[in-house]
């Protein structure tokens, strides 16, 4: 804090000292090299005589007489140029235009940063960063449990943005959308806009608002669109924003993108063809939907098709929570990817891309190779426990439009 306030006071005598000379009238005025000027054409003046005398043009007599007018032509011009090359100097106003300067500037100065500026940013810590191996404790809690345990972390730790990213998608779980929205805010204070995190923080925002789509809330999908164009929570949002504000073809533009994502067949991209048919005014059976192949620089995205084994499906009650992810074989077992579904929804299609990122530094499209499960939680915990059922691929590389094929067919021991 002090050194900047002594690099604030520098700039400021900076800029008072450079005005002094002006203050105290010692800057020439503008006609101060005339007189250089005159001097000047009279010497060419005079050696033009010269060279006529001496060619023969101009006879002695005549050469004296034309020296004499040009000295007397000269000695005219004298004392106007020195009335011009002279500046008017007021010492008393300039000495007190000097004082009011250089105590204006300064109280000016710290007046404006005081009321406009941020002067707690000067005092604060930089932002850190939470080790991988935290973010991993606190996503095998329970979200009942997670969201105390982070808050009492950020008690200690209130510049963590991974911590208040967290927080911000425990409380959306457990429908506290006004405390996820602060959450969100203060994420993107300290890890900037990310993609990820300014969908869910525009998500948030619409679901704090009775499920508007509200203009920050568009704003927000759009600014995340613009660092990830084929987000699926921003494209979603951003295209009910717009139909929101009945930009019916700008809504269509963008859940047509969305809809290119997702798995033909599967219950997401009924829905979204059914919303583009009623933005365009026709059946749902006419919209048509191109799938081309990846733009460079998309991220990929895999199709995860789940089912639970017959012999199992005693084991598994209707509403036990059914994660399907994807982790690197190395490494944490946190997943880069992960769809929260219900028992009752299996047989299910699903997703799997950036898009659905536990934290923005570890994505699907940051691995080479990965596996991909699906696990009953008989706890509701995202990380195994004893008696949960699960299924497991092999490793697979990542690639964009791979199908697997995961069937929950065996129990943690």
């Amino acid at each position: 804090m002090i050194v900047f306030w002594i690099v604030v006071a520098a700039l400021i005598v900076a800029a008072v000292a450079a005005v002094v000379p002006a203050l105290l009238g010692r800057v020439r005025m503008p006609g101060s090299n005339h007189m250089a000027t005159n001097v000047a054409v009279f010497r060419d003046r005079l050696n033009e005589l010269q060279a006529d005398r001496d060619r023969g043009k101009l006879s002695p007599g005549q050469y004296e007489a034309a020296k004499e007018e040009l000295e007397q032509e000269f000695a005219q011009e004298i004392p106007a140029e020195r009335g011009r090359d002279e500046p008017v100097r007021h010492p008393g106003r300039g000495r007190w235009s000097l004082a009011m300067v250089g105590l204006g500037v300064p109280v000016i100065t710290v007046v404006l940063y005081l009321s406009l500026g941020r002067p707690d940013l000067v005092a604060q810590p930089p932002a850190t960063r939470m080790p991988e191996q935290q973010i991993q404790q606190f996503v095998q809690l329970p979200t009942a449990q997670r969201i105390p345990a982070l808050k009492r972390y950020l008690d200690n730790n209130p510049r963590t943005g991974e911590a208040w990213f967290l927080l911000g998608q425990s409380l959306r779980e457990q429908d506290q959308y006004g405390e996820a929205v602060e959450a969100y805010d203060r994420a993107r204070d300290f890890m900037g806009d990310q993609a990820q995190l300014l969908a869910g923080y525009a998500e948030a925002v619409a679901l704090s608002n009775d499920r508007q789509i509200t203009d920050r809330a568009r704003d927000l999908a759009e600014k995340a669109l613009e660092q990830d164009p084929e987000n699926q929570l921003a494209l979603w949002l951003a295209g009910s924003g717009a139909m929101a504000n009945d930009d019916r073809d700008q809504a269509v533009q963008y859940w047509r993108r969305l809809a290119r994502q997702l798995p033909a067949d599967s219950q997401s991209a009924q829905m979204i063809r059914g919303y583009i048919a009623q933005a365009e005014g026709i059946s749902a059976s006419e919209v048509t939907i191109d799938r081309p192949q990846q733009e460079p620089g998309a991220g990929p995205a895999l199709t995860v098709a789940v089912s639970l084994s017959g012999n199992l499906k005693a084991q598994a009650e209707p509403d036990q929570t059914v994660f399907i992810f994807a982790r690197s074989p190395q490494g944490p077992p946190m997943p880069v990817a992960a769809v929260r579904k219900k028992v009752a929804d299996l047989p299910v299609t699903v997703t799997l891309s950036d898009a659905q990122a536990m934290t923005p530094q570890r994505t699907l499209s940051q691995q080479e190779r990965i596996v991909v499960g699906a696990r009953v939680s008989k706890s509701g915990r995202p990380m195994a426990s004893s008696g949960d059922l699960q299924g497991l691929s092999d490793t697979v590389p990542v690639e964009d439009g791979r199908q697997i094929d995961i069937t929950i067919d065996s129990q943690v021991p």
